[in-house]
């Protein structure tokens, strides 16, 4: 059994819900499952301060007033589902497992091959961004600011809706696309070096011939456009196809829905599209950070930087002793289930991981000697090796795991619940949607600015964090914080300088190499800004190495106290 959790208003014999809410309920209803219930919870904010909300009728869609939810419910942003312990957020990630525990026949193969579409984050993949993130927010846009999109008679198309149009253009991109040329052409020689685009095989839907979960995402936020279009869609003609395709496939599954109209009428206006960079939104987004395509670790570049910067190294304040190095520690005091080598790991990687893993569990229980710790928050925890390691060293504490891969997690379950740990929870959720309280952050090795993201969700909280970074080359400004990070770095250091210095901490090679201590110092600089940004936020930092060091290349340890 399983819940699924949303807010929304009630007003007569209408249900009010976000876009979010009404597309997670479109695939509840076309999934029709008993083994989930749909749990609205009545909120008054969307009955008044929203200001783009979509009304269903009540006879639409079955549901259950919920008076009140179980803890874990409230760990993420909604529309989530609840199965066991274990908690999804995430528009993507919350409609998949509903089709996933619904095991309907004719809803499974909207996850597309291997179950994978849309399976990949919105941190990392261009295409899940669009579906449940860039087109969402341009409706919403374009209900509640149509004076961004009108201009001396004339309609500006949205530039998330002209991306879409060339998407359709563009070649098919599946995992068999040329055994499906084979067949539809009837050419069992057709050889597998033509071109994708001369076999014809077109986007009769968002990711090719069959229909899948993308569609049905899309196609509430593309019903609602057109609507307010009327007929004047010419100019989008493989987005019109597309669309009348979806509605056919969709036809007894749909929902009726009102939603904000424009106050200006557009069947008069001319339509005008945007020019846009033509790319697929299979590929990375050109404005995107790319590090490959960048020339960074120059050596003369880094040796100005670091020479101009001198007092920056001055500034470093790393310790050989590791936070916690006095708390006693055995494996062998410990269930072989909590060790990394009691699963698949060859041998040496499971001695260096279970070196890691010792060094932050420590550090972990050193804090716990110093504060009042009830709540720990191991994000981007993997299959949860640090997360299930403190949680048995920590019986009394209550240990969450925050991961957006489902196969990570659902390793990490099969070990909670073989171990039979009662005081772990687990979230799938990237750091956007994961919105609990806790006192301590864990992170061992989240990626660029995956670590500076869990510091700021540890500082939102004013609870402490243990963390060991990692590739430190993606560092980038991005929409969450910007670098450097500390008020002395930005009155010293250009970002592009930054990034020189983040690059090169990336050259920690073997012990011999040349550039090995450059990289060593330069992630001792990184890792110094994020210390004394720390510190202004209220933080006692202790930067220190791992021990022994050889464990892993990115082997410093953060350790924030909050007004000790």
């Amino acid at each position: 059994m399983a819940d699924i959790y949303i807010e929304a208003g009630v007003n007569k014999d209408l249900l009010a819900v976000t876009l979010e809410s009404l597309i997670t309920i479109h695939v509840y209803k076309l999934c029709n499952s008993k083994e989930i219930t749909l749990n609205v919870v009545l909120s008054e904010k969307l009955n008044c301060d929203h200001k783009c909300l979509f009304q269903i009728n009540l006879n639409e869609v079955q549901f259950k007033k919920c008076e009140e939810q179980p803890a874990i419910a409230r760990f993420c942003k909604w529309p989530a589902v609840v199965a066991g312990t274990s908690v999804t957020a995430g528009l993507s990630s919350v409609c998949r497992l509903i089709i996933k525990l619904s095991r309907n026949q004719k809803a499974l193969p909207l996850l597309g091959f291997r179950e994978a579409c849309l399976m990949a984050c919105n941190e990392v993949s261009i295409w899940t961004k669009f579906c449940e993130v860039d087109m969402i927010n341009t409706i919403k846009d374009y209900l509640t600011s149509p004076e961004n999109y009108i201009k001396n008679d004339s309609f500006y198309v949205p530039i998330d809706v002209s991306r879409f149009e060339n998407h359709m253009s563009e070649p098919v991109k599946i995992h068999n696309v040329y055994k499906m040329a084979r067949l539809k052409n009837n050419n069992k020689l057709l050889s597998s070096t033509v071109p994708v685009d001369q076999l014809n095989i077109s986007h009769k839907f968002a990711e090719g011939p069959h229909i899948t979960l993308s569609d049905v995402l899309l196609f509430p936020c593309f019903k609602i456009f057109f609507k307010t279009l009327g007929n004047s869609f010419e100019s989008l003609p493989l987005t019109s196809a597309w669309y009348q395709s979806v509605a056919d496939e969709l036809k007894e599954f749909q929902i009726d829905f009102s939603y904000p109209t424009f106050k200006t009428s557009l069947l008069d206006m001319n339509i005008v599209q945007f020019p846009i960079v033509k790319k697929s939104l299979y590929i990375s987004d050109p404005k995107r950070y790319n590090p490959q395509s960048r020339m960074f670790t120059k050596q003369y570049n880094i040796e100005k930087v670091l020479h101009e910067n001198k007092e920056l190294c001055d500034a470093i304040t790393s310790r050989e002793t590791p936070f916690g190095v006095d708390i006693p520690f055995s494996w062998d005091d410990l269930p072989l289930d909590a060790s990394p080598e009691s699963g698949a790991l060859p041998e040496s990687r499971a001695v260096r991981k279970c070196q890691q893993l010792e060094n932050l569990a420590k550090a972990t229980v050193k804090v716990t000697s110093l504060k009042k710790i009830e709540t720990i928050v191991d994000f981007c925890s993997g299959s949860g090796h640090l997360g299930i390691l403190v949680a048995t060293l920590l019986p009394n504490c209550h240990v969450i795991l925050v991961e957006n891969k489902e196969r990570s997690l659902k390793r990490a379950q099969e070990r909670i619940s073989k171990m039979n740990l009662s005081n772990v929870s687990v979230v799938q959720s990237n750091l956007d949607y994961f919105n609990a309280r806790f006192d301590l952050g864990l992170a061992l090795h989240a990626c660029g600015v995956a670590t500076d993201l869990v510091i700021q969700a540890c500082i939102r909280n004013k609870a402490d964090f243990v963390c060991c970074p990692c590739c430190y080359g993606g560092i980038h400004n991005c929409h969450h914080l910007s670098y450097p990070r500390s008020e002395r770095f930005r009155s010293s250091l250009e970002y592009k300088d930054y990034l020189i210095i983040s690059h090169s901490a990336d050259q920690t090679h073997e012990e011999e190499n040349v550039k090995t201590a450059q990289g060593y110092l330069c992630m001792n600089l990184i890792d110094t800004d994020r210390s004394l940004y720390a510190n202004e936020c209220g933080y006692k930092m202790h930067l220190s190495k791992l021990f022994p060091s050889s464990c892993t290349p990115k082997n410093n340890l953060l350790v924030g106290l909050y007004n000790l």
